[in-house]
């Protein structure tokens, strides 16, 4: 009864509506908010029936109102479902949710003015942060003058983020384009962050890509969110990998907003970012006893490295773990307490990665030069390990174990750092073909801590930090330390992280001691007759630096 009365419902409506009202299509049924809603159909042609109707009198003003209210809710539900909105970056929303995309920029300008002593002169750093030139690799120790004023482009960066098909599949896509202070060529634009991670399950979330190597506090957080223009030279100097703070590689964890111990596991290629295993080699003898380049009975001395390469070690991955215990609230990993919390938030967490055969260079007539791994080598020296180059294969081990508590403006931070460096070729290295001459000793470990505090003295407005940091890259050697104390004011200017003006004061004590392959005496058959330290000292620096960052 219910659907014939509808029916006739529906026919005397037409009747009454005249022949007019017939012009328009039956309509359709249309999804609309997980619904399926029957829309009525009119077209531009069968509205100007309509108003020509009104003037004839042929129906009432108040019938056309109806068609016209019934043709904009058409209209609405018809209409592609999406919404265009900015909060904290540019959104797109489409399909009930079923996609989202946001557009986030960051640009972080710089002034540096630092004075230098003249140890920066001579000898220079050629040890811990040393220059690779050419094709070749070759070494040369970073000199600069004593003062330097200088505009920098430190970062720019453009994300993409959001979720495909439901919230829970979730996409995140970083560009850089940026200079080092101290870079020796023009940025360029670069594939950052690739990943997409699976929240399905709370307890077994799923992130696969190219992503920060979740190992220690100071790495995972992101440069956007510190109290300072930049970070410790010991914390970029303990990676999980030992090259570089990103990889590609699967990590599982759990869900950080949901349990109050997370963990992470994750094994990469264990190669630095844009990079695998496959785009490495050895360098091996053309002929075995017959070092390329070297006179001997035998041998043929045109014969070159550079045409005898092995791929090596390709089933080798890097392994990392992480295990955090949020012991009071959750201080997240952002530096300071901006939020200024109510309660105490306090977390304990420890890392560790083993990273496998990395060739820092490998046997080339004598273990200090190879034209293979340009890519592992500058990675060693631009993070500041440049005193394991020169070591043959080697396997890292690295520890980390870090804490933090926030509570009402205050906030500190510390962590600690081993690594342990094997080396695959025991003994101490050939500085020859012949192996009449030696390295003078073996490579130790490296070990290191920082320790952060910062207070706003406006909340949420002005910040007052301080940090000081303790790096030993060489535990078999003296005179090789590394001190850095830094203070910071910063002024958030919304609020948040968003936008920022950074003040900073920067001490940095670097030791010249110890013993580094290719540039300390001895020096390998070839290589020169004077190294690269022959002078001593500690290079003192003392910089200022006044940074402004928009987050947008």
């Amino acid at each position: 009864m219910s659907v014939l009365f509808r029916l006739c419902a529906v026919m005397m409506v037409s009747l009454v509506w005249g022949s007019a009202l017939w012009a328009a299509e039956l309509g359709r049924l249309v999804e609309k908010d997980g619904k399926y809603v029957f829309v009525e159909s009119m077209d531009p042609a069968t509205q100007l029936l309509l108003e020509r109707a009104v003037k004839q009198g042929t129906i009432t003003q108040e019938e056309f109102n109806r068609v016209v209210q019934e043709s904009e809710r058409r209209a609405y539900l018809l209409q592609p479902s999406y919404r265009l909105w900015y909060d904290r970056g540019f959104n797109i929303s489409l399909n009930d949710n079923a996609f989202l995309l946001k557009i986030r920029a960051r640009f972080m300008g710089r002034m540096t003015s630092r004075a230098r002593n003249d140890a920066w002169r001579n000898p220079g750093d050629a040890k811990n942060f040393p220059e690779l030139l050419g094709v070749f690799g070759d070494y040369r120790a970073s000199r600069s003058d004593n003062e330097s004023t200088q505009f920098n482009l430190r970062r720019a960066r453009l994300y993409f983020m959001g979720h495909l098909f439901n919230p829970d599949f979730k996409y995140y896509i970083q560009l850089r384009g940026e200079t080092a202070e101290n870079a020796q060529s023009p940025g360029s634009l670069q594939l950052f962050d690739w990943f997409f991670t699976s929240t399905h399950v709370p307890a077994l979330n799923v992130q696969f890509g190219q992503y920060k190597v979740y190992f220690n506090r100071a790495q995972i957080n992101s440069t956007a969110s510190m109290q300072f223009a930049e970070r410790a030279l010991v914390m970029d100097a303990f990676t999980g990998s030992g090259l570089d703070r990103r990889d590609i590689g699967l990590t599982l964890m759990n869900d950080e907003e949901l349990y109050p111990v997370n963990y992470y596991l994750g094994v990469f290629n264990g190669a630095g970012p844009n990079f695998n295993r496959l785009g490495s080699f050895t360098s091996e003898q053309p002929t075995e006893g017959c070092p390329a380049g070297v006179s001997a009975s035998g041998c043929d001395t045109a014969q070159r490295n550079i045409n005898s390469n092995v791929r090596m070690d390709l089933n080798k991955l890097m392994f990392a773990g992480r295990l955090m215990w949020n012991i009071m609230g959750r201080p997240g990993y952002g530096e300071g307490d901006l939020v200024y919390s109510e309660t105490p938030q306090m977390a304990i967490a420890g890392g560790y990665a083993y990273n496998p055969s990395i060739n820092t260079s490998s046997n080339n007539a004598f273990i200090g030069i190879d034209l293979g791994n340009l890519n592992y080598r500058r990675q060693l020296a631009a993070f500041g390990n440049g005193r394991q180059l020169g070591w043959g294969v080697v396997d890292y081990s690295t520890w980390a174990l870090d804490y933090v508590l926030k509570y009402r403006g205050f906030s500190f931070q510390t962590e600690y750092y081993f690594k342990n460096v094997t080396r695959h070729d025991k003994g101490v290295p050939c500085m020859n073909a012949g192996c009449t001459s030696v390295a003078s000793g073996l490579l130790g470990n490296a070990q290191g801590w920082y320790g952060q505090s910062g207070y706003f003295l406006l909340p949420r407005k002005l910040e007052l930090a301080a940090r000081y940091a303790y790096w030993d890259p060489d535990t078999n050697a003296a005179g090789d330390l590394v001190k850095e104390a830094n203070v910071a004011l910063t002024y958030y200017v919304n609020g948040n992280y968003d936008q920022t003006i950074t003040l900073q004061y920067s001490n940095i004590a670097m030791g010249t001691g110890g013993y580094a392959i290719g540039r300390s005496a001895p020096l390998p058959t070839g290589s020169g007759t004077v190294p690269l330290d022959a002078r001593g000292g500690t290079l003192i620096e003392n910089a200022i630096r006044l940074q402004y960052q928009i987050f947008f």
